[in-house]
C-alpha cells in the first residue's frame, strides 16, 4: 500500500513538474495582463487562460497516457505508443462538456487511456495481418477515441456536475450558518483532487459576486484562491526535505507569486497525511479573514498575493495579509511535524526491523549486494525523479572520480523506476532503497544525502576495493 501510494503522487508529480514552465507562463500573463494586472489587456490575457483551461488539459492527458513506467517496462522511444492519443480525445469531451473538471479527468484518465492500449489494443493489433498495421492502429485509436470522448461529454461531465453540486450544498451551508472557517474542510480536500476551479468559479464566485454587489466586496473572492495553504505545505517539504530543495523552490515560486495551486497537489496526493496541514492552515486563514473582516472587491485569478492584494481595499489590507500569513504558519508547522512524525516512526520500524533480523543498527553507508560481475562501469545516483538531487549527487560524484583521476566510470542520475539493466551501482538515499533493490542486480549503497560529498568516499573506497585498487588510482 506504501509502495502504491508513493508511486500514485510520483506519477503525478512527475506530469506537473514537466510542464511547470507552462504553469508559470500562466502564471506571470495573468498578474501581468489580468484585469487587475500592472498592464491590464484582455487578449492576452486569453491566452493565458485558453492555455490554463484547453492546452494543459491536453499535455497531462496526452503524457499521462504515455506513461508506461507502472508496467515496469522500459520505454522505447522509437514505439509508438496510441495511449496517449486516445487520452487526448476522450479530454476533448470533458473540454467541451465542462472545461473546469478536465485536468482532473486528464489525470484519472490519462493513466486508464494507457493501460488500454497496452494491455488490449495494441496486443489486439499485434494479431492484425502483416501490411495492415497502420491502418489497423489509426481505426482502432479513432473508434476508441470516439468512444471514450462520447463517455467523457455523456457521463464522466454530469458525474463531475454532481460532485460538485454536493460540495456547493456543503458549502452554502456554512455560508448560511456563519462557519466560514471551516469551509475548508470542504475546500482543501476539493482542491487537491483539481477541483479548485470548479469549486471556485461554480460556486464561491457566484455568490462571492452577488456579495460584492450588495457590499462592494466578499470574502469568498479569498477562502480558495488564498496561497498561505500551498504555501505552508510546499515551505515545510523544503525544510525537511533537503535533497529536493530545488524542485520545491520553484514550486514555493509558482504557488505564491504565480498563484498556480495546481503545483502542490501531487505532493499531497503522495502524502496524504499533509491533507491536515492544508486544512489546518485554510480553517486559521478563514478565521482571520472572518475576525478581521476581510475582503476583496472582485474575483481573483488566479490565487497570487500579488494579484490578492491588487483586489483588496486600503481597510481590509491587513487582514488580507494576516490570514495568508496566518494560514501559511499554521500550514507549514502542521507540515512539519506530521513529516518528522513520519521520519522518526520510520527510524523506529527500520531498527525494530534490524534488531530483530539480528542486526544492529547502523547510520552509515549500508551496502546489500547482489552483483555477480565485480568490474564496475557505470554508477546510477537515484531520486525521485532523477532531475533533482540525483543530478546534483551525479555531478559531484563525478567530481570525485576527476580528482582520482579515474576516468572509466560512467556516474548518471535515474528515477528510482528507471533504472538501467547495466547499472552496476546504485546510490540512494534510504527512503528509495525499497523501491530499488528489488528491482535491480546491483550493489545499493545507502547514504543520508545525496548532496552531502563526504559520504562519496566510502563508496568510491568500495568501488576501488571491487575494481583493483591499483586500477582506478
Amino acid at each position: 500500500m506504501k509502495k502504491m501510494i508513493h508511486r500514485f503522487g510520483k506519477f503525478y508529480s512527475k506530469i506537473i513538474m514537466d510542464y511547470i514552465g507552462i504553469f508559470i507562463f500562466v502564471g506571470i500573463l495573468s498578474v501581468v495582463f489580468g484585469d487587475c494586472g500592472w498592464i491590464p489587456n484582455k487578449n492576452i490575457y486569453a491566452i493565458s487562460q485558453f492555455v490554463y483551461q484547453i492546452v494543459i488539459p491536453t499535455l497531462i492527458a496526452y503524457t499521462a497516457g504515455n506513461q508506461r513506467k507502472y508496467s515496469g517496462k522500459k520505454e522505447n522511444l522509437n514505439q509508438f505508443y496510441g495511449g496517449g492519443v486516445i487520452a487526448v480525445m476522450a479530454t476533448s469531451g470533458m473540454l467541451l462538456a465542462d472545461a473546469g473538471g478536465s485536468i482532473l479527468f486528464a489525470m484519472l484518465f490519462g493513466p486508464i487511456c494507457g493501460i488500454l492500449w497496452e494491455k488490449i489494443l495494441e496486443p489486439f493489433m499485434e494479431k492484425g495481418k502483416s501490411g495492415l498495421e497502420m491502418l489497423i492502429r489509426n481505426i482502432t485509436i479513432a473508434i476508441t477515441g470516439s468512444i471514450l470522448a462520447v463517455f467523457a461529454f455523456y457521463i464522466a461531465a454530469p458525474f463531475l456536475s454532481a460532485v460538485i453540486t454536493i460540495f456547493f450544498a456543503g458549502i452554502s451551508f456554512f455560508i448560511e450558518h456563519h462557519l466560514i472557517f471551516l469551509l475548508s474542510f470542504i475546500i482543501e480536500p476539493a482542491k487537491v483532487l483539481f477541483l479548485n476551479n470548479s469549486i471556485n468559479h461554480g460556486i464561491l464566485l457566484p455568490i462571492g459576486i452577488q456579495q460584492a454587489e450588495q457590499t462592494g466586496e466578499s470574502i469568498l473572492f479569498l477562502l480558495e484562491t488564498n496561497p498561505g495553504p500551498g504555501f505552508g505545505v510546499l515551505l515545510a517539504c523544503y525544510i525537511c526535505k533537503k535533497e529536493r530543495r530545488n524542485e520545491y523552490l520553484s514550486s514555493i515560486f509558482v504557488e505564491l507569486i504565480g498563484g498556480v495551486h495546481e503545483v502542490y497537489f501531487p505532493v499531497v496526493l503522495s502524502n496524504i497525511w499533509l491533507i491536515f496541514a492544508l486544512i489546518g492552515g485554510g480553517a486559521a486563514g478563514n478565521l482571520c479573514f472572518s475576525i478581521f473582516h476581510a475582503a476583496a472587491t472582485g474575483a481573483i485569478s488566479p490565487g497570487s498575493i500579488v494579484v490578492i492584494l491588487l483586489l483588496s481595499t486600503k481597510n481590509n489590507m491587513i487582514g488580507v495579509v494576516l490570514g495568508i500569513f496566518v494560514s501559511a504558519i499554521v500550514s507549514a508547522v502542521t507540515a512539519i511535524f506530521i513529516l518528522k512524525l513520519q521520519e522518526k516512526l520510520k527510524y523506529q520500524m527500520q531498527k525494530k526491523e534490524k534488531q530483530e533480523n539480528g542486526r544492529k543498527y547502523k547510520e552509515q553507508t549500508i551496502l546489500y549486494g547482489n552483483m555477480e560481475d565485480n568490474m564496475v562501469q557505470k554508477v546510477g545516483v537515484i531520486c525521485n525523479a532523477g532531475v533533482g538531487s540525483s543530478a546534483i549527487g551525479a555531478a559531484l560524484f563525478r567530481r570525485k572520480l576527476k580528482e582520482l583521476n579515474i576516468t572509466e566510470i560512467e556516474v548518471a542520475a535515474y528515477a528510482a523506476d528507471q533504472i538501467p539493466e547495466d547499472v552496476k551501482i546504485v546510490i540512494c538515499q534510504k527512503d528509495f532503497k525499497e523501491l530499488t533493490i528489488q528491482k535491480i542486480k546491483a550493489d545499493v549503497y545507502t547514504i543520508e544525502n545525496l548532496l552531502n560529498q563526504t559520504e562519496y568516499l566510502t563508496i568510491l573506497k568500495e568501488i576501488q576495493r571491487k575494481g583493483g585498487k591499483e586500477k582506478w588510482i
